[in-house]
């Protein structure tokens, strides 16, 4: 665990470090230079930002756009609602590039015979792992935009956002990664064979980058009742939202 010190200074400005508890990749505000530090040095993976790309008006527009279109939505929803609160968060994330390779043996039997069966499955992954620890934040659902994505500068954070840095590192990062990829094989697995006898999954991890992505947060009342969006700032693509019904029930959909 990282302690906190009383002053930490920039190791290539000299600039004092805001550092909260639990942060380990720190990103100065004075000149844009990421810390790792658990190890007290300089971050050398590469690290990226995707500009954001709406004013806070803007964004309200872009939020009473989607609550006039798409399914299972009240008809009075743009009408009837007040958004409440609008905050735009860049989030940290780790994009891993990975080769995974599970070799497998194992029996069929939903056929009503044991069939044994072996293989391999063999896949190419761009793995995101969020930053941050105790999240709810949809990670997997999130097509960040890499698209957009370019060399970090400290001009690109919107004025009046809020900027998170990462509670781990890149060790941690790719150790989470593997644990997800592991999961996900077994998953993918559990559709061709019934029981497994033996898997083995080796992963080469191709490159690691860091990258701040922008995302809105907004908060609605509807009929008495709070609900959240969350926005890619970058697209304008609803990432999840919560929809109330006709009758006010609660319910939940990931994108359009």
């Amino acid at each position: 665990m990282v302690e906190i010190a009383e002053k930490i200074n920039c190791p290539d400005c000299g600039a004092p470090l805001k550092l909260e508890a639990g942060e380990v990749i720190i990103t100065c505000e004075y000149c844009g230079s990421a810390i790792n530090m658990a190890v007290g040095k300089k971050f050398f993976f590469k690290h990226s930002i995707i500009p954001n790309n709406y004013t806070l008006g803007e964004m309200e527009g872009v939020t009473k756009s989607w609550m006039q279109k798409g399914f299972l939505k009240p008809d009075d929803l743009a009408r009837k609602s007040k958004i409440q609160r609008m905050e735009l968060i860049f989030l940290p994330f780790f994009i891993v590039h990975v080769h995974a390779t599970s070799k497998y043996s194992g029996v069929l039997t939903r056929t009503g015979q044991n069939i044994p069966k072996d293989g391999k499955i063999d896949k190419e992954y761009y793995w995101k792992i969020l930053g941050r620890r105790a999240s709810t934040f949809p990670t997997k659902e999130y097509e960040i935009p890499l698209k957009g994505k370019v060399n970090f500068n400290l001009s690109k954070i919107s004025k009046g956002a809020k900027f998170l840095n990462s509670e781990m590192d890149e060790k941690e990062a790719e150790s989470l990664v593997k644990q997800e990829i592991n999961t996900h094989h077994r998953y993918l697995l559990s559709t061709e064979i019934d029981t497994i006898h033996d898997i083995d999954t080796t992963m080469d991890i191709k490159n690691i980058e860091f990258v701040h992505a922008p995302v809105w947060f907004i908060k609605y009342t509807y009929r008495g009742k709070q609900y959240e969006i969350l926005i890619d700032g970058a697209s304008g693509e609803d990432i999840k939202a919560d929809i109330p019904t006709s009758s006010g029930i609660f319910g939940k959909i990931f994108g359009r």
